[in-house]
């Protein structure tokens, strides 16, 4: 259903990354042993027995040597990964739950070293599973479009129609005045950009929340469309969507609707 592809512009810069990365935590152990050299010497020669003065770091932190800069260099691993991973624009191709488990991965430190055989094995398999990534995509969405116990007509249990309204998906911002998407329903927003892209045969949404975000948000009176949608808002919360190209609801409604889930009643 959809590619994914590794320029070399893009890849070239991955070294680039990597590289510098290795380069920068190598320093920081010379500088933390170089630092613990320095504080040994002060204390063999000035403190008359076991004592944490003549601290030659942070005066809130006396840690130096391996276990300090372990420490600095494992949320430096933390802040590459989050670095490495958005510059290959992994998490677009991921569905809502893989995204969160990688982030979780990533704030836990429990990725691997990051080398240049690494980033390469998470492309492989990035582009091995690309169609796994986008059939679970579209599965999160069709679900997010068809709230469960919809009192909406338009909203059907089986397959897409139209339009669909979603509830609890926008909110008045006050500062400005206009409409805004809800925080809990941000990811689900982009979501459907993304998924709607890419079964049109495009490139994941470039802009940190996809056009139907951008669209809600600048909007003045909380109507107006994108490539793919119609919308207007509503100060109940309600987003009032309709799709304008229905070749791509009939793709949603193959591959996660219909019979699939008359199966499964």
């Amino acid at each position: 259903m959809s590619t994914f592809t590794t320029d070399i512009a893009k890849r070239e810069t991955l070294a680039a990354m990597i590289g510098t990365y290795r380069q920068a935590t190598h320093k920081v152990e010379e500088a933390y042993a170089i630092l613990e050299s320095a504080q040994n010497s002060l204390r063999a020669i000035f403190l008359d027995g076991p004592g944490y003065r003549f601290s030659v770091n942070d005066r809130n932190c006396s840690e130096v040597g391996k276990k300090a800069s372990d420490e600095i260099n494992a949320m430096i691993k933390k802040d590459a990964w989050s670095q490495i991973i958005k510059r290959m624009e992994l998490r677009r191709l991921l569905s809502i739950r893989r995204r969160t488990e990688l982030d979780a991965q990533i704030d836990k430190g429990e990725l691997p070293e990051l080398t240049d055989e690494n980033v390469l094995a998470l492309f492989e398999t990035s582009a091995a599973n690309v169609n796994v990534y986008l059939e679970e995509a579209v599965h999160e969405v069709f679900e997010y479009l068809r709230p469960p116990q919809s009192k909406f007509k338009t909203n059907t249990e089986f397959e897409l129609g139209k339009r669909v309204i979603l509830t609890w998906s926008v909110e008045k911002g006050w500062s400005r005045g206009k409409f805004r998407v809800n925080y809990h329903r941000e990811k689900y927003i982009t979501a459907l950009d993304n998924v709607f892209a890419m079964i049109d045969g495009k490139v994941p949404v470039k802009s940190y929340h996809g056009p139907l975000y951008d669209a809600i948000t600048d909007s003045p009176d909380g109507s107006g469309q994108t490539d793919y949608f119609k919308f207007k808002c509503f100060l109940n919360g309600n987003l009032h969507l309709e799709f304008l190209k229905p070749e791509l609801v009939a793709k949603l409604n193959a591959v996660a609707g219909g019979n699939r889930l008359r199966n499964h009643k």
